[in-house]
Order: structure tokens, then sequence, then C-alpha cells
């Protein structure tokens, strides 16, 4: 961690890719692809060890190190994954990123999300953001916001917009809380296909 005087340099250094959500130390965001999608399906993972088996849900897997020695993932010394559990649901799903390129590029923000269906009107949903924090971040709020609704591009954008809420972004990278934002409208717009707007 870059520091001068007892003070970290990221919150108003070079920090356009770093964490829209959360407060410091760890101001990096999570690489993990599958994280948000896997935190959204509720999934959980099989560790093993010499002292046994343990399954941990998704969304505890990842964690936000307290120092510079600790892990961003609660895999413990000597354990390995060994398999990925997802429940069987039958829900609307659909993970939406967004890059600056095309290829071979990490995402600057992504939205995961799960909907269980009644009919036309969403029972309950998930809403996971990516690459805007330390951890993937679940968004109550916009779950909350999408609960007893028809998904439309009106429902998606006050969804995306409810995500988005408690960001805090840096000095560089305000523009991820719009990507952010936009990524959760796409996704939800995706999971029941209707257009675009």
């Amino acid at each position: 961690m870059a520091m001068k005087d007892g003070k970290s340099l990221i919150p108003e250094g070079e920090n356009k890719y770093h964490a829209i959500f959360g407060e410091g130390p760890a101001y990096f965001v999570s690489p993990s692809s599958l994280g948000p999608a896997l935190v959204a399906l509720n999934a959980r993972v099989k560790l093993v060890s010499a002292k046994g088996t343990r399954e941990v849900p998704v969304a505890k897997f990842f964690v936000v190190p307290k120092d510079e020695s600790t892990r961003e993932i609660a895999l413990q010394p000597n354990e390995i994954l060994t398999e990925i559990i997802v429940p069987n649901a039958t829900v609307k799903t659909a993970t939406y990123e967004l890059r600056q390129k095309e290829a071979l590029d990490w995402p600057l923000a992504v939205a995961a999300v799960t909907l269980e269906m009644n009919g036309a009107t969403v029972k309950s949903a998930k809403v996971v953001l990516g690459h805007v924090a330390p951890t993937p971040v679940d968004s109550a709020a916009a779950a909350r916001a999408l609960v007893g609704k028809t998904i439309t591009a009106a429902t998606a954008e006050a969804a995306g917009k409810a995500a988005v809420a408690g960001a805090k972004p840096l000095s560089q990278n305000a523009y991820k809380v719009t990507l952010a934002r936009v990524a959760v409208k796409r996704a939800l717009l995706d999971a029941v296909k209707v257009a675009k707007a």
C-alpha cells in the first residue's frame, strides 16, 4: 500500500480503477469475474485440508484483508478449493460486464442478478456488483427496489440507482458509479429479455 506520513496515497492519487465502495485501507477491487454471479446464485465452495472438509458461502469466501499479511479469500493454509456448489433454483439470471476494450481486458464494472419470478412480477431478487470493491457487493437496496414489480427499463434504472446509492468514489473514479448503475440495468433487462433502453 502506498503511504506517506502514515496516510494512504490512493484517495487523492492515481485511482481511476480502484474501489467505489468501502473505505480504506483496502481500495483495490476484487478481480473475480465469477464472484458476483456465484454470490447472486447463493453458491457455496467446498474447501478441503488434512483437517477435513468445510463449506463456505461464496459471499463469505471473499473477504477484505485487515492488513498486508491477510488474504482476500477465506482459504486457510494447506486448504484447497475442490468444488463450487450452485443450488438448484428456478431463477432468471444474467451478468453484464462493462470493459474499456472488447477483449483481453478486466471489467470496469460488473452486475450479476438473479430473479425469482411470480409470473411477470419479481418475487425475490439478488443484485451483486463486481470490480467496484475488494469483495463482490450484494445490494439489498437494489433487490428491495425490484420486489413486487415487473422488470421494465424504468424499474431496472431505479434498481441501478439503488445499487450505487452507497458508492464513495475516489478523486478519479466517479465514472465507475455510472458504469455500475448501467450494468445493473442491462443485467436486469437481459435476465427477462426486455429490450435495452
